[in-house]
């Protein structure tokens, strides 16, 4: 189990899906992983609507991470490509969480992911609740896996605005629960939801979205530096940047 990890949500337009699955595959994810502490990697998909909905989950060492020069260099200094996608991105939302409970094996094809603002006095103890109904689910084959993070509110990141902002005494609550299919996860959800709501007793449902997993990169994969990832000559003619 990673000490942390970084929950992002993002909107992109559906014109443009063919392009931001070969930035986001072959530069930018890993680009990201050449930073110290960055452990893995997925991203996660949902084609229903008009812009497409994304979830990528990093796998951090702890949350110094994404503190460290190399990662903040990634961030102020985009290649010319990424300058380009990033003026597309809409409805972001980025959480990076210390990792509070995990449970189960593997990477399912689907995750539910949801997340909630929390009372601060009672977020931490309410989580590891939540964690042990989680683990029955488990046990019972409902779940393949689950993972909880707890995050301070309302980060700053200085790329794009915020989308949901939540109160100071708070906490977010992230939770990424692993499934074989998605049938199973949306027969699930509403007993999930239940017990959410009732062991949480969230302010604020911040996200709630079922996705299809599109490609993971894990740590035996991971790129030397940020020299070593170029777009090839392809991308670059094919995509006019």
């Amino acid at each position: 189990m990673s000490g942390a990890f970084l929950a992002l949500w993002n909107d992109y337009p559906s014109a443009m899906t063919e392009e931001y699955e070969a930035w986001h595959t072959f530069e930018h994810v890993p680009e990201r992983l050449t930073a110290p502490g960055m452990l893995g990697a997925r991203r996660y998909a949902s084609f229903l609507q008009t812009k497409n909905r994304y979830f990528t989950l990093y796998d951090l060492s702890d949350l110094s991470a994404i503190e460290h020069p190399a990662y903040m260099d990634l961030v102020k200094n985009p290649t010319v490509w990424s300058a380009k996608m990033r003026q597309h991105f809409s409805n972001v939302l980025r959480i990076p969480a210390s990792t509070l409970a995990s449970g189960g094996r593997g990477i399912g094809r689907c995750s539910l992911v949801q997340a909630y603002s929390v009372g601060r006095a009672e977020a931490r103890s309410a989580g590891l609740r939540l964690a042990n109904h989680l683990n029955e689910m488990v046990l019972s084959g409902i779940l393949l896996g689950f993972l909880i993070g707890l995050a301070e509110p309302n980060q700053p990141y200085e790329v794009f605005v915020q989308n949901a902002e939540t109160e100071d005494d708070t906490y977010n609550i992230v939770l990424v629960l692993e499934g074989v299919c998605r049938q199973t996860l949306e027969s699930a959800r509403s007993s999930i939801n239940e017990a959410a709501q009732s062991l949480l007793k969230p302010r604020k449902s911040l996200q709630d979205e079922i996705f299809d997993l599109v490609v993971a990169y894990p740590g035996n994969t991971l790129p030397p530096d940020r020299a070593s990832v170029t777009a090839p000559p392809e991308l670059r003619t094919r995509f006019d940047f």
